[in-house]
């Protein structure tokens, strides 16, 4: 390590000299006792915080720590410095439910993870039996043995086999129509406090349409297909504020927007 200093004398009397040579004395020696500290401080704790989780609990504090001890068994009772902390801050982001990782180090003997989780939007219960997540940026989540996220969820005539790892829906190959639309429309809904609030599940059926069921209520919004779903749930929106508002939510079987600038409503 090389340290340049560079200090103008010109126009000091002698005791200010004095004072620059010993200040610039006592910063060099800081800096040496800095840099030889830190190569003999021993790591004595692994200190790990999650920031940006909301009600999430989709991974614990003892996952991350399996992740940093697979990659250093010996880190306790090491040398701090031995940690390279730009791989392990890679190695901890390859697990599917962590959007971000940033590792340090502390002079004291701690090393800090703070640890941001993914956020999920949708719950897929696909025809191979085996449910996962989709988060809000369109990449595949395993679900969690820690808990149940409350999101929108998803079941019906959906055809894929989630194996794990980080799969993201619109440059995935493997990934069928059916859950990029899934994905377009729970973003839709999940980017509107009101229609979030209002909806439940979403449905594919057998000719690939979709249907979503209300929080309150029992009736079904038969949406279509995707073709002008903005626009589709933005009408939605506005008969559930300007009409159902004032009426019985109980009063109808079905509510059809399939029809162009069109709801039709069944009632029981």
């Amino acid at each position: 390590m090389q340290i340049k200093l560079k200090t103008d004398y010109c126009g000091m009397n002698k005791k200010q000299k004095i004072y620059a040579i010993i200040s610039l004395a006592l910063i060099v020696l800081t800096v040496v006792l800095y840099i030889l500290f830190s190569k003999q401080t021993l790591c004595k704790k692994v200190e790990i915080e999650f920031v940006d989780t909301g009600n999430q609990n989709i991974i614990s504090k003892e996952d991350v720590k399996q992740i940093i001890f697979s990659e250093y068994k010996n880190l306790l009772g090491s040398p701090i410095d031995n940690v390279n902390l730009g791989l392990l801050e890679r190695k901890i982001e390859r697990y599917p439910s962590i959007k971000n990782a940033d590792v340090f180090k502390e002079i004291n003997g701690v090393l800090g993870i703070k640890v941001e989780q993914r956020k999920p939007i949708l719950r897929v219960f696909s025809n191979s039996g085996k449910g996962f997540y989709i988060d809000e940026e369109g990449e595949l989540m395993p679900l969690s043995d820690k808990g149940t996220v409350r999101v929108l969820t998803s079941n019906g005539n959906i055809n894929y086999n989630y194996k794990g790892g980080i799969v993201k829906v619109y440059s995935d190959t493997t990934v069928s129509k059916t859950l990029k639309e899934l994905y377009t429309l729970a973003k839709y809904i999940d980017d509107d406090d009101f229609l979030k609030a209002q909806t439940e599940q979403v449905y594919v059926t057998n000719k690939n349409e979709y249907e979503l069921v209300p929080v309150v209520g029992n009736q079904i919004i038969m949406l279509g297909d995707m073709y002008d779903y903005e626009k589709k749930l933005k009408h939605l929106k506005q008969f559930y504020l300007h009409y159902l508002n004032q009426h019985s939510w109980k009063k109808y079987t079905y509510i059809n927007l399939k029809y162009k600038g069109q709801i039709v409503c069944t009632k029981r």
